[in-house]
């Protein structure tokens, strides 16, 4: 298993501005928080990916292949490409993980650039899923967690972050100066409850950077899918 890669807030900087190129009139799918300016941002963001894989180490040792679900620009995608033989991305746009994927000559990701509602990617062909704060932003859940229960194997892994969305991080927000997402429509408490009840079954849960569930601002979490 291949060690965590944070990509240099220089090489995405670069990216995102080839991006602009690319699509003048795109929205980045880099947020910016990975590149901060300010140090406690940047390390809070890149620490819940570095959780990811270290849950993907624990449990995901013999998986082959992995779905990087709403991968964006591609963050994640080279501690992925080290950790299996295949990963599919899939993205509304990968025009940012295309540039990703060239930095770091990415041989074994392939980009799906689709809704996940209008498309399917074989059903059980996933070993693993990564859903890395994406599930709360599709208003209804059903229309993401429906296509993963299809393409996950029975048995398949996924590996969520999703934000908490406490009066902590509303005051950090306030701190910081930064807004909420219009489309963040769930609490990870939400999401997590959501997922049980489509039949998926945690393993064990994280939180980011704290440590603790009060205080948390990420749950990092890794599920099964029931047989």
């Amino acid at each position: 298993m291949s060690q965590f890669i944070r990509i240099p807030d220089r090489t995405l900087m670069e990216i995102v501005a080839k991006g602009r190129k690319i699509r003048p009139e795109g929205h980045s799918r880099i947020p910016p928080e990975y590149f901060s300016p300010i140090p406690p941002i940047r390390w809070v963001f890149w620490q819940r990916l570095r959780m990811i894989r270290s849950l993907i180490q624990k449990y995901a040792g013999g998986a082959r292949n992995c779905l990087d679900f709403g991968g964006g620009g591609g963050v994640l995608a080279p501690t992925l490409a080290g950790c299996f033989e295949e990963v599919v991305l899939l993205d509304l746009a990968t025009y940012e993980a295309d540039l990703t994927i060239q930095t770091f000559n990415l041989n074994n990701v392939i980009l799906s650039e689709a809704d996940a509602t209008g498309t399917d990617l074989g059903e059980d062909r996933f070993d693993a899923a990564v859903a890395a704060d994406v599930l709360e932003h599709f208003r209804d859940l059903e229309d993401a967690v429906t296509p993963l229960l299809r393409w996950l194997k029975p048995g398949g892994l996924l590996f969520t972050s999703l934000p908490t969305e406490t009066l902590v991080y509303e005051f950090l927000r306030f701190v910081f100066r930064t807004k909420k997402p219009e489309d963040h429509y769930h609490r990870a408490v939400d999401v997590e409850r959501y997922l049980e009840q489509r039949n998926f079954e945690r393993l064990e849960r994280l939180y980011s950077p704290l440590l603790i569930p009060l205080t948390s601002l990420f749950y990092v979490s890794a599920w099964r899918k029931k047989e």
